[in-house]
């Protein structure tokens, strides 16, 4: 274990002195800046409290923590982590951190970058999570300590997603349905609306979409990708 963390440090730091210093000082990861992309003009407001759609929201909640089995709590507590390799599942077992050195360095870093843009809408809209709203709501996943909207797990599991189906494209569909599970997950632990969710899957889209624009991330895309083909035996 200490081997495998030690070898995951020197892929980041090797991906980090491999990017470029002017696009580091832009952001914590890659070229972007919240500037650049301003959610709070984005997106729409999150339904207020008491509203109909509050309300009929609040009722698929309560419905899912009656429903929801003891297998969809375990997997929903195990996507409680944000990491790429929740998506093994979808795209074989070789898929791995000890595998994928600098490839979990390169996720790591958009994790990061995602979490950067998204901030200063979460800390906007300041939406409270619906078990704060309701106190009969009672979540099987860890509680957050900040705001609920838009989603930071949906907003990961979408750009993850879209980055990984370009990787891959072999595997763009089952990569892109355990994003869909992924993101319902944060619904069915009771810690996000729908709104939540969609509000993040839309960040993840625009993301992705600023990402793929941005040099600095293209570089090192093309050697997390190179990486990743090549332990998955696919063609470069």
């Amino acid at each position: 274990m200490h081997r495998t963390r030690t070898y995951r440090l020197l892929a980041a730091l090797l991906l980090l002195l491999l990017v470029p210093q002017t696009g580091l000082a832009k952001s914590q990861a890659f070229g972007l800046t919240a500037q650049q992309i301003d959610f709070v003009r984005l997106l729409p407001p999150p339904p207020v409290v008491g509203s109909a759609i509050q309300r009929a929201e609040m009722r698929l909640l309560m419905t899912l923590q009656k429903s929801r089995t003891p297998e969809q709590v375990a997997l929903a507590q195990a996507d409680a982590k944000r990491t790429v390799f929740r998506f093994t599942d979808a795209i074989g077992p070789a898929f791995t951190a000890d595998n994928l050195p600098l490839t979990a360095a390169f996720f790591d870093m958009t994790r990061t970058a995602a979490d950067a843009l998204i901030g200063p809408a979460k800390a906007h809209f300041d939406r409270p999570r619906p078990y704060v709203t309701n106190p009969d709501l009672t979540p099987c996943l860890p509680k957050p300590h900040n705001a609920s909207y838009p989603s930071g797990h949906s907003t990961f599991a979408t750009v993850t997603s879209i980055i990984l189906a370009n990787m891959l494209p072999e595997h763009a569909d089952a990569i892109y349905a355990r994003a869909e599970v992924y993101r319902f997950n944060r619904e069915l632990g009771g810690v996000h609306y729908p709104s939540d969710v969609a509000a993040g899957r839309i960040a993840g889209t625009v993301i992705a979409a600023f990402l793929f624009d941005d040099p600095v991330f293209m570089e090192a895309y093309a050697r997390a990708r190179a990486e990743t083909r090549r332990v998955l035996g696919l063609p470069q």
